[in-house]
């Protein structure tokens, strides 16, 4: 008699050394032969795609709900920086004010100078994607005056915005009422 094994029996569990390697510590039958362990990844891989598509969701739906959706198609390669000398009232980081309108951070808008865009169009040549800034912009002043008015920014924002002249001549008195 020899003292070969026979063939493996059906439904015996292959130990993961004797598999061969694929690539160091991974063996080629290991996710087959392991399939015990492989509810658990299931149910993981299933609650980080959850969450993966909640945060995306959250992303591309709440411009759309609020009527800003060409904020979606900003992917912030800075072209629009180029203006900072043609732009009249000297905003220099207008990606900045995109970002802030798709994600409604009023502090940021206001930080970057939102407030103070008159909407000329100057920086609209230089979108690569031709988005419409100063209508992103419009709809973002108009949602920032409502909150100013609902008191729901920050005073310590208005008030940094008051003494850096972040403020435009449209929205002075707002910001003078919240802050007082």
């Amino acid at each position: 008699m020899s003292d070969r094994e026979g063939p493996p029996k059906i439904g015996v569990k292959r130990s993961d050394a004797s598999q061969p390697l694929v690539l160091p510590g991974i063996h080629r039958y290991q996710f087959f032969s392991n399939l015990k362990d492989r509810g658990w990844t299931l149910n993981l891989d299933r609650v980080a795609l959850f969450g993966i598509v909640s945060a995306l969701l959250a992303t591309v739906i709440k411009p759309l709900l609020r009527g800003n959706p060409a904020t979606i198609y900003c992917y912030e390669c800075r072209a629009c920086y180029a203006t900072q000398d043609r732009c009249p009232v000297g905003i220099s980081l207008q990606a900045e004010l995109v970002v802030a309108g798709r994600v409604l951070d009023y502090n940021r808008f206001i930080r970057n100078g939102g407030l103070k865009c008159i909407r000329c169009g100057n920086c609209q040549s230089y979108c690569v994607q031709y988005l419409p800034l100063p209508k992103m912009f419009e709809v973002m002043q108009q949602e920032t005056k409502q909150a100013i008015v609902a008191g729901t920014v920050p005073q310590e924002s208005l008030a940094q915005g008051l003494e850096q002249g972040l403020i435009g001549k449209e929205f002075i008195d707002d910001v003078v009422k919240a802050v007082s």
